[in-house]
């Protein structure tokens, strides 16, 4: 079984002080010198593979469709579309729990996720997205100033 699923919040911490203060450009830009894989959806949202929701409306609306059209598509760019798309709905039912999503469908949901892998195996359920969903709202804590010269 083959299955995608982030394995703690301690490396997002670590980047979140290494890329403090810088504009969203310059944060991506560090995510793949550290050969971390990010995907923004078209709603704004920073997707960091192992997929989870890195940032809430990380990019600006104005400037997604610029970041978008430079970034490879993952195969699983439609799944991540998907929960980014729903992701207030999802939020609100499985909160602080995990979920498997198979065909833009939560297949399987989970207090922890070796219950959740369980579940997911007892069900032959295969090639799932998983991820952690917390009940607050995701945010990148970083701060930039913006100055012409």
């Amino acid at each position: 079984m083959q299955v995608s699923f982030v394995t703690g919040v301690g490396a997002k911490t670590i980047l979140q002080s290494v890329t403090s203060g810088l504009p969203p450009e310059e944060i991506l830009k560090t995510l793949e010198s550290y050969g971390i894989e990010w995907y923004v959806a078209q709603k704004g949202d920073l997707m960091i593979r192992y997929w989870q929701v890195g940032a809430e409306d990380f990019i600006p609306t104005e400037r997604i469709a610029t970041i978008r059209e430079t970034q490879p598509v993952p195969p699983e760019a439609s799944t991540l579309e998907w929960l980014s798309g729903h992701l207030k709905e999802i939020k609100a039912r499985y909160n602080n729990r995990w979920i498997a999503i198979l065909d833009n469908e939560v297949v399987a949901d989970a207090e922890n996720l070796p219950v959740l892998l369980q579940q997911v195996h007892d069900a032959n359920i295969k090639n799932p997205l998983v991820s952690f969903i917390p009940e607050e709202p995701t945010i990148w804590a970083t701060a930039y100033g913006h100055q012409d010269f």
